[in-house]
């Protein structure tokens, strides 16, 4: 459905539908897994470490074929997963009062401290808009 890419890394984080018998599966509703480009992009599951504290999705409401999750590393930002049978398994999120299908996220990362902790700068969201379907990218400044 979308994807994650940031500039400190050349992994990409995957996320995709898990559907079973034409709905989501509510114990899982997305697979996670990173492309690791470095070991000839081979598809490796989220460490532990990446799952709790960074590009694990977090459940926070769920319906049949509707589901509200954020990652890990921030609520800020609410993620909704619908699904139909004609346009399939979309996300959509708002940002900057943008409401958009989301195709993917770049994150800007700076280094903190002493070059330690790096922090994200801002996170660049692409994909399309709700109503119109018209390309549009949408940037978050973090703090």
């Amino acid at each position: 459905m979308f994807y994650i890419q940031h500039s400190n890394n050349h992994n990409t984080y995957v996320y995709d539908a898990n559907i079973k018998g034409g709905i989501i599966d509510s114990s899982q509703p997305i697979n996670e897994y990173q492309i690791v480009y470095t070991e000839k992009g081979i598809q490796k599951p989220l460490s532990r470490i990446q799952k709790k504290l960074a590009y694990g999705m977090v459940i926070q409401e769920s319906k049949p074929n509707l589901f509200k999750l954020h990652l890990a590393a921030s609520e800020k930002i609410y993620f909704y997963l619908n699904y139909n049978e004609s346009a399939g398994a979309r996300i959509y999120v708002t940002v900057n009062n943008q409401k958009m299908y989301l195709d993917k996220m770049f994150v800007q990362l700076k280094e903190g401290l002493l070059g330690l902790k790096a922090k994200a700068e801002y996170v660049l969201f692409f994909g399309k808009n709700y109503d119109s379907g018209k390309p549009i990218t949408e940037k978050i400044i973090l703090e």
